[in-house]
């Protein structure tokens, strides 16, 4: 069952009618102002593809960015200017100049830097096809964890082959001032018309949207009036390609509405890490544990804002089906994301996670001999249960996952974890290699539960649970060809007090 929130108005009548406070919460509906994508993978001839869709007539400004799944450094952030019933459709792939991933598309949307510029050592590229097409490539930067004076450990390249997405509405493209017969030309910028798409499907002014943010503050240049609050209405799909055996991936993003604070807009420079999912709303709307009734609370305290958008996400379990029959080649991967959980663990101001998490991570460490550096994962544990197909059951605590640091420990470490059912060793479903776990497989056929028991408190909110995204790949392979399905995780609801 999900926890996810019925609309206000149906929330309004199941509370007797009270006026209730827009809480950010998850739209079963599968659209909102902030989307999440749990995986994206650019390894072994893996390519994934993206689709972002505006279904309002509103023209949006978005930040995209993209996180590494150790500890979702991020890798590459840019804004996406979107005109109403605009869809943005790009791939991650390897960098055909590097180690790492890239961004690929040929979408006329506007962005801000101009996809395939410069960003030394590592800028993109523009390539002109035959049909008039403009290819862009834009590579993702280690720019974050490799930095001095302490860079990570792990410093890699190949550290961004893997990872997950989010897109930030930070609000409604205006046009400034209203052209008129009497006053064709009013002095402000038309904004919303220079992303808006012509007769040959190009917006109409991609570089006065530069030109825009050059001029930031200043006459010709986007102020406050620019932009409006966010409105909500996007959605997002995307589907994994394994190129050696072509199988395909489908799967969508998680969508979070009512996360803006309705009377401000959060449109901030780009090359900026802001926004951030830390900017939006600290009262949040769910479920209690009479699952009739949604309640909104509002967190309070400096981790409110990091906590409220992980308290909408949190589940006490996922569930999900394993299929690794070997009379007919099966393989399944788990891929469990933790879209919030770097706030929580990393660069907190203490020495302890913010809760529901409870490892700190650390990327460059003090080893155990004199000047020695180690990588700290910021691990958490789960509890796993195994079902085969006749209600036969396993309990975990088992192996443990492999690679692990504690063998005999049931735990889950990076910020995007792709688990191959099987012993060490197993090959994975969708053919990744970088940030690989295995877990075995009790049956070969049957269904598995991720339990959560960590909680958290803010005011009178407790979840029991962690903040988890993900879907399950399942391969079945057939000599040359293979043939490919995901299927999102079954969420438990949370467990309330209030």
């Amino acid at each position: 069952m999900k926890k996810n929130l019925i609309s206000l108005a149906v929330a309004a009548s199941v509370l007797g009618g009270a006026a209730v406070q827009a809480g950010q919460h998850v739209n079963a509906d599968k659209t909102g102002q902030v989307l999440m994508f749990p995986f994206y993978n650019a390894d072994n001839q893996n390519v994934t593809n993206f689709h972002v869709v505006n279904t309002t007539a509103d023209a949006k400004a978005l930040k995209v960015r993209f996180m590494e799944y150790k500890n979702s450094d991020e890798v590459l952030d840019f804004h996406l200017y979107l005109s109403g019933k605009d869809h943005f459709a790009f791939g991650v792939i390897k960098n055909p100049n590097g180690d790492g991933a890239a961004i690929i598309t040929q979408d006329n949307s506007c962005t801000v830097p101009e996809l395939g510029s410069a960003n030394p050592p590592l800028s993109g590229t523009q390539t002109v096809e035959a049909n008039g097409a403009i290819t862009r490539i834009q590579p993702f930067t280690n720019y974050l964890y490799a930095a001095p004076p302490v860079p990570d450990v792990d410093s890699s390249l190949e550290r961004t082959l893997t990872g997950h997405i989010e897109i930030i509405e930070m609000g409604v493209l205006l046009n400034e001032g209203t052209p008129s017969v009497t006053n064709p030309a009013p002095g402000a910028t038309q904004w919303e018309d220079f992303v808006t798409h012509g007769a040959d499907g190009k917006p109409s002014n991609c570089a006065g949207m530069v030109t825009g943010w050059a001029k930031v503050g200043i006459a010709g240049g986007i102020t406050s009036a620019s932009v409006g609050p966010a409105s909500g209405g996007l959605y997002g799909l995307a589907y994994h390609i394994n190129v050696a055996s072509a199988a395909a991936f489908g799967f969508e993003s998680t969508a979070i509405d009512d996360w803006s604070i309705v009377a401000n807009n959060v449109h901030e420079t780009p090359g900026s890490k802001l926004p951030s999912i830390w900017q939006g709303n600290p009262a949040v709307t769910l479920r209690t544990d009479d699952a009739a009734v949604y309640e909104t609370y509002t967190l309070t305290g400096a981790t409110a804002k990091a906590q409220a958008v992980s308290a909408v996400l949190t589940t006490s379990s996922l569930s999900n089906d394993i299929m690794v029959n070997p009379a007919i080649g099966g393989m399944t991967d788990w891929v469990v994301t933790f879209p919030t959980k770097n706030a929580h663990v990393n660069d907190t101001g203490s020495t302890n996670a913010i809760p529901p998490f409870t490892g700190m991570w650390a990327g460059s460490a003090d080893g155990p001999t004199a000047g020695s550096k180690i990588e700290v994962k910021a691990c958490e544990a789960l509890g796993i249960a195994q079902y085969d197909r006749e209600e036969k059951g396993y309990a975990g605590s088992g192996p443990g996952f492999s690679p692990s640091i504690e063998a005999a420990t049931d735990k889950i470490c990076n910020e995007v974890a792709v688990v191959a059912m099987g012993p060490a060793g197993t090959a994975s479903a969708l053919s990744v290699t970088t940030g690989l776990t295995n877990y075995p497989a009790t049956f070969s056929e049957g269904w598995q539960q991720y339990a959560f028991a960590q909680t958290m408190t803010n005011g009178t909110l407790t979840t029991t649970g962690l903040p988890a995204i993900g879907f399950a790949a399942y391969k079945v392979s057939n000599g040359a060809m293979s043939y490919g399905n995901a299927s999102e995780h079954k969420l438990a609801s949370k467990n309330i007090v209030s």
